[in-house]
């Protein structure tokens, strides 16, 4: 893309709709009006880098607003496989989100992990109504695909496999947590491992 005098026109943005496939390249949700350009490194700390296509993402405003200029070293998941690198799940009796480094961490990785538990689960201990929401949001999208995945280990069909393809599908929301539960059986990972390709560069 030729380089523009603005980062925040429609060009640019549907650009970048388009190759993030509508979701929020932080959380995964999909952004219908909620959206906005969001720099990788801030303009704050990299002045530099404001015009520059590969800096820029679409994000939603309950990210972009957490992340600010203080998380400027996040693993870029143009460059890296981050559902390989940060393994993701939910901890249901203490209502969490765990995320944790699945080989040597590095300060990326280690940034990344402490950004993605504060927005799923509060700067403090107890959530504002916002981050509830969102962690209520996110409960329920997994907790579905969950369902999903216990009826086909139950009695599989052509119905529940189907389901579980569409949900894997590159523009559904939180890939992350659905790859390390398919990940975790033997048998999910010879079924479906095939549709996981979403988080491959």
């Amino acid at each position: 893309m030729e380089k523009k005098s603005s980062w925040s026109e429609d060009d640019v943005i549907g650009q970048l709709k388009s190759d993030q496939n509508g979701k929020c390249y932080l959380c995964e949700r999909l952004q219908i009006t909620d959206f906005q350009v969001e720099h990788h490194r801030s303009r704050k700390n990299h002045p530099d880098l404001t015009f520059d296509w590969s800096n820029l993402f679409w994000c939603c405003s309950y990210c972009n607003g957490r992340k600010s200029s203080s998380f400027d070293n996040l693993l870029k998941p143009t460059e890296n496989n981050i559902e390989d690198l940060i393994h993701q799940s939910l901890d249901f009796p203490n209502a969490k989100a765990i995320f944790s480094a699945t080989d040597i961490a590095s300060d990326g990785i280690e940034e990344t992990t402490t950004f993605l538990e504060k927005i799923f689960n509060g700067a403090s201990n107890i959530r504002t109504i916002r981050e509830q929401q969102f962690y209520d949001y996110a409960v329920s999208k997994i907790t579905n695909f969950q369902g999903l995945i216990l009826s086909w280990l139950n009695a599989p069909n052509e119905n529940i496999t189907k389901a579980i393809v569409e949900e894997l599908d590159i523009k559904s929301e939180f890939l992350g947590f659905k790859y390390w539960i398919i990940k975790s059986n033997d048998k999910l990972l010879k079924t479906f491992g095939k549709h996981i390709t979403w988080h491959k560069r």
